[in-house]
This record gives C-alpha cells, structure tokens and sequence, in this order.
C-alpha cells in the first residue's frame, strides 16, 4: 500500500483531504502532531497534524469459519508422516508443538475422532481439513453490534497490557475513517491515571478526555473509558475496580492481555480478571508473538469469545475483529 502524507489544522480537515484526493476506501495507518517552531508559533497555538493514508491492495475474500474438506491450500506437511507416539493425528501434533496445551490438544483429538469415527484420513490435507474444521467448531463469535448501544466500552487488564494503546486504535479508526461521534474518559483508579497520551491523542482527533465521569448529555456513536491498569495478584485493587465498574451504565468490559506472555501467566490474568464480567477479550502485542496457535489455548479452555486483535504500536495500525481464519498457522503449500 503505497502511503501519502497529509497535513491538516485537525482531524476533520484531513479526513477531507483524504476523501478528495483517495476516495471512500482510504485507510488511515498513523496520525501524528507535528511541532510547531519558529514564528509559526504565534499563529499556531496547537500546531498541526500529520496523518497517513492509502488504498489497501484487494485481498481475496476472507475465509469461512469451518472449512469443508479438500479446499485447504496449506497443510502443516507435505507428505504423509510417521505415526506419533504422543498423537495419533499427526497435525495435532503438530499444532501442540506450536504452543497448543496437551489437555487441549487431547480434546481437539478426541472432537476430531467423533467427527471422523476414529478413522484417520490417509491424506495429509484432508486431515489438516478436519482438524481445522473441528477448531472452528469450539470458535464463539464475539458481539458484533459495538456502536450506538449508549453503553461505554471500559478496558481493563494488567498495567502494560496495551489498553490505552487499543483504545487508540479503535478510537481513531472510528473517527477518521467511519466518521463516528467519539467521547472519551479518562479516569483515575486506586492508583492515578498517567496516560497522557491519551490525552494528547485525543487533542490530535479534536475530542477531548474527560477526567471525571459524569453521563454523556448529548449521544455519541461510542464512548470509550480507560482506565489504569491493575495487579492480577492485587485483591484489593481488583476489588476496587469491581466497585468502580458497578457505578458505570452496564459498560462493554473489554479484558485486555498482551499476548507475548507465556500462556500459564496469560490464564492467570484471566483467571484474576473473570469476576468482573468482561464480555471479550482482546490480544495485543502479536507482533511479538511468532505463531498465534497459543490463543486457541483461550477458545477451547475459557468461555469469553475473543473479540479483537492488535499488532505493534501504529495507530490506527493493525487492529481487527478476531476471526478464528486469523488463529491459523501456515504450513507448506501443497503443489
């Protein structure tokens, strides 16, 4: 995707830059404030913003969540293995040692055997196909309706987790590209909420970050509150947070982990976190993370639907809706 600057007093301004120049289907990949010098500075009290765009290239349509046997381009091997000792279905072999715990990959084994009867396919790629189309079935789509319910979408998570970093992300998509009505809290918990780059980010859209919570008097299409992060191990806190989500209008509980943690840490936070009622969860750090297997761990072990996932630090950047198609790994591409 080929990129192009443009530079604007604000977001409105640059969004119609956008559209003039690109067209409806621009994507914006970073917005940034630039510094104001010189003389300039007695004009332009905030400065202006510079704001990334460009036409994604055309993608195939995406995959279906079950995949119907024979149409998988890509199997984990390329020939026919050597009976396992450990796995009798040799691609659930090989996803376990891509990061798939054994008591999950022992009940993906047995879904896989009441499917098929027992019987292992003599193919790789119709294996591959069954094991794939047997994940999918444990896959629980998350809420999709996530615009003008009048609720807030609270993030919580452990510190460093990338909630305010989400909330970034979504907030910018929404106003730069969907053209959304945003407001924005920013708020203290038990510890005070540092994030002023939320605040300035906010500056760069023309919104502004409330300090303290009162109900909107005007609707929004989204309301977004982020609030500091909190120690899985603090029970106090936990329980704080608990008490402070109670006085928010039955907010959207977003759980937020990084999912470069290792996995037995991973299912601690979720495990500290569960008692507050998140309806999702949300990976961020991806692009630390060299195969997204891991996260099937969360779909066959825990009942929350995953419901978006987040790569690296650009905002808007890589963020999306999670789609079980996305939790797959790439084999070798059978000739």
């Amino acid at each position: 995707m080929n990129l192009v600057p443009f530079t604007a007093e604000n977001a409105a301004a640059a969004l119609a830059q956008i559209q003039a120049q690109l067209g409806p289907d621009a994507v914006v990949v970073s917005v940034r404030k630039l510094p104001v010098s010189g003389l300039s500075r007695l004009w332009q009290r905030h400065g202006l913003i510079e704001v990334l765009a460009g036409i994604p290239e055309a993608k195939s349509p995406p995959r279906r969540h079950v995949v119907p046997a024979g149409v998988d381009a890509y199997v984990p091997f390329a020939e026919k293995p050597e009976p396992s000792s450990v796995r009798r279905w040799q691609s659930i072999a090989w996803l376990q040692s891509l990061g798939l715990l054994p008591e999950y990959a022992e009940l993906l084994e047995n879904k896989v055997a009441e499917r098929l009867g027992g019987e292992v396919p003599d193919t790789p790629m119709a294996e591959w196909s069954a094991v794939r189309e047997a994940l999918a079935g444990f896959w629980r789509p998350p809420r999709q309706n996530m615009e003008g319910t009048g609720r807030p979408h609270v993030f919580i998570g452990p510190s460093g987790s990338g909630k305010t970093t989400v909330l970034c992300k979504w907030m910018t998509g929404a106003v730069l590209t969907r053209e959304r009505l945003v407001k924005v809290w920013r708020l203290d918990g038990t510890t005070a909420n540092t994030s002023e780059f939320l605040s300035l980010h906010c500056e760069l859209l023309g919104l502004q970050a409330e300090r303290f919570w009162s109900a909107p008097t005007t609707p929004a299409d989204l309301t977004f509150v982020d609030l500091p992060g909190v120690d899985a191990s603090d029970a106090t806190a936990l329980a704080a947070l608990r008490e402070q989500l109670a006085g928010l209008p039955q907010p959207h509980v977003h759980l937020v982990l990084n999912a470069a943690c290792e996995t037995a840490i991973l299912f601690e936070h979720l495990r500290a976190f569960t008692p507050l009622a998140p309806e999702d969860v949300i990976f961020t750090h991806l692009d630390e993370v060299s195969q997204r297997v891991k996260l099937w761990n969360f779909v066959l072990g825990t009942n929350l639907p995953l419901g978006f996932l987040s790569a690296g630090q650009k905002i808007p950047g890589d963020f999306c809706r999670a789609e079980s198609a996305s939790l797959f790994p790439r084999g070798i591409p059978i000739k």
